[in-house]
């Protein structure tokens, strides 16, 4: 632990890193808009992280770990080194953070140069991508009304998924046709599957079923 946080300090003080511009640092609960995001007049209510503490991952295959959480604001991974908060770099040797104690896994891929959580591994992976927006909701005119001078919040988005493989990252469509468009050669086999287990590609446990069909054909 000591050698993977003293290898993450000196990686954070080089070129990977402007400490003006990248790193970021709270005292506690983000309660105010970060200059990372975008500029607002108002104080942002609630979260963009997927859990507001940091919690515990191994690096890779290794035994290394280090604590993390994920801001699906801005899609970045951040560490706590020394009470201060950095953003991790993007690159490949961060590549997949698992989450101990859990099957959850954060992989990077340099395609998208983007964060996804991993739902299944294997020859076909299935991927999710979180995202979060600020809303801004406007004064109320009304006398009564509590919200007079406005605010930001941070809004959940719903998921986007994805199937990738060797050859292509799959962006899971809206309609099983279009799915099974890009397994031609398990069309049939995929096609019954479905039918028999009554899948429905927009929920995210019929997935993870369908995509562990594949990695078994």
């Amino acid at each position: 632990m000591k050698i993977i946080i003293a290898n993450i300090a000196i990686i954070l003080s080089t070129s990977f890193f402007n400490a003006q511009q990248n790193y970021k640092m709270f005292t506690g609960p983000l309660a105010s808009i970060n200059k990372d995001y975008e500029k607002a007049e108002h104080n942002v209510i609630g979260t963009p992280y997927s859990n507001l503490n940091f919690l515990s991952a191994t690096i890779g295959e290794s035994q290394d770990s280090l604590p993390i959480r994920y801001d699906a604001y801005i899609d970045q991974v951040e560490t706590l080194v020394d009470d201060k908060v950095y953003e991790l770099p993007k690159n490949e040797k961060f590549a997949t953070l698992k989450f101990k104690g859990s099957n959850i896994t954060i992989v990077y891929l340099k395609e998208d140069n983007g964060y996804f959580f991993r739902l299944v591994d294997g020859k076909n992976q299935l991927l999710k991508k979180e995202k979060v927006k600020v809303e801004v909701v406007k004064p109320s005119i009304e006398p009564n009304s509590t919200i007079k001078d406005g605010y930001s919040k941070f809004e959940r988005v719903n998921p986007t998924y994805f199937i990738k493989n060797e050859k292509n990252l799959i962006k899971i469509p809206k309609n099983e046709k279009e799915l099974m468009s890009n397994f031609p050669e398990q069309k049939n086999e995929i096609e019954n599957f479905i039918k028999t287990n009554k899948i429905k590609i927009k929920q995210e446990e019929s997935m993870i079923k369908l995509v562990k069909f594949l990695n078994s054909l």
